[in-house]
């Protein structure tokens, strides 16, 4: 299983990547992030980080020249690994791109390794920082992860990151799962904190550990849901418009993650994507609702759910600003009370919220129907 960052909507993933790389709104409210509160019940969460292949890389890259050696042995590491999976490319390209590191006049492919090796002084000072506070960095990231998932029963979760150099793509990190079937992250530290540079190390702590508990709260809440009756895998026959609104609840509280903390409430500062997602989201219920006696229909809507492009673009944001609507008008309780009854009971508090506060955008008639 492949699972990028979790990227909302463009409007929406514009506003959070301006969030994460920018000072707090001058006039913010005062008011936490949902995952800075703390646990409803006394979850346990293992979070292990490894950072070798991180420091092997930054040593690797130290040499005056190329090892040729050095690529090869890196391969034996499970972030390296990894990444080279997940970039469905040959270890030769690997190879390639970190020789190319060493030669200006060769062109990487995949993996930019040339940019950590003209870096590699402040990024060995940041990595040895990040590596002192490692009790802190887990700290921080298992509280906010629990902090989220419903209080009636304690979830046990275990949660293995690899913090890394040189991943493909653009993704600050990626998941894959191991050859035990647990799901893994390995974290690109330059592309996480790339825009951290100047910030106190405590800032980057934070959104280290911001990024780290949006995957550990991931996993521990597939836990959850597995083992609950509200949210155990829908029926062949379920109808289009459910297994939509059983996503959206799915993905929605995991997308808070991908937002700085400083830029909560969502309903204040990002009034405007807020709009525009729910809006979306209200028309592909319509749609949803019209497919249930079109088999054919059916069949496309129900392959458009299961695709990732789904869940980043739609569920994910959507679902993110129906939760934190809710925890601004009802408490953090009541979306974790929301939360143990299953999808319905999610859709059914944002409906209350929004008759509450008549700025947020109402549930589509289809939705509504839904709920009853």
């Amino acid at each position: 299983m492949k699972q990028a960052a979790l990227l909302l909507v463009v409007a929406l993933a514009v506003a959070c990547t301006s969030a994460s790389g920018s000072k707090a709104p001058a006039a913010a409210p005062a008011q936490k992030a949902p995952y800075d509160a703390a646990p409803a019940a006394a979850h346990a969460i293992d979070l292990q980080i490894d950072a070798r292949a991180a420091r092997e890389i930054l040593e690797s890259l130290s040499r005056p020249r190329l090892d040729v050696q050095d690529a090869k042995l890196l391969q034996d590491l499970p972030a390296v690994r990894l990444a080279i999976q997940d970039s469905l490319r040959t270890p030769d390209v690997f190879e390639h791109d970190f020789a190319a590191a060493f030669d200006e006049k060769s062109r990487t492919s995949v993996f930019d390794f040339r940019t950590i090796r003209q870096e590699r002084d402040r990024w060995r000072v940041l990595l040895d920082a990040v590596v002192s506070r490692e009790k802190d960095l887990v700290r921080l990231a298992t509280r906010r992860a629990a902090a989220l998932l419903p209080g009636d029963r304690a979830v046990s979760a275990k949660v293995r990151v690899y913090f890394s150099f040189g991943l493909a793509g653009l993704a600050d990190h990626l998941v894959l799962a191991s050859s035990g079937g647990q799901d893994i992250m390995v974290v690109d530290l330059a592309r996480a904190l790339g825009e951290a540079t100047g910030e106190p190390l405590d800032s980057q702590i934070s959104r280290l550990a911001r990024l780290v508990a949006g995957e550990a709260f991931r996993q521990a809440w597939a836990i959850y849901r597995r083992d609950s009756p509200p949210w155990r895998g829908s029926r062949p026959e379920t109808a289009p418009i459910d297994l939509l609104l059983h996503s959206v609840a799915e993905a929605g509280p995991a997308a808070l993650f991908a937002v700085d903390e400083n830029f909560f409430p969502l309903s204040v500062w990002l009034k405007a994507p807020m709009k525009r997602t729910v809006e979306e989201l209200n028309r592909r219920a319509e749609r949803f609702a019209r497919a249930q006696e079109n088999l054919e229909a059916r069949v496309e809507l129900t392959t458009e759910l299961r695709r990732p492009d789904f869940m980043r673009q739609v569920a994910g944001p959507s679902g993110a600003f129906l939760a934190d609507a809710i925890v601004q008008m009802s408490g953090l309780d009541a979306l974790r009370g929301a939360l143990q009854n299953g999808p319905k009971a999610f859709f059914q508090a944002y409906g209350k919220a929004s008759q509450a506060d008549k700025s947020l955008i109402p549930l589509t008639h289809a939705i509504v129907e839904r709920l009853k």
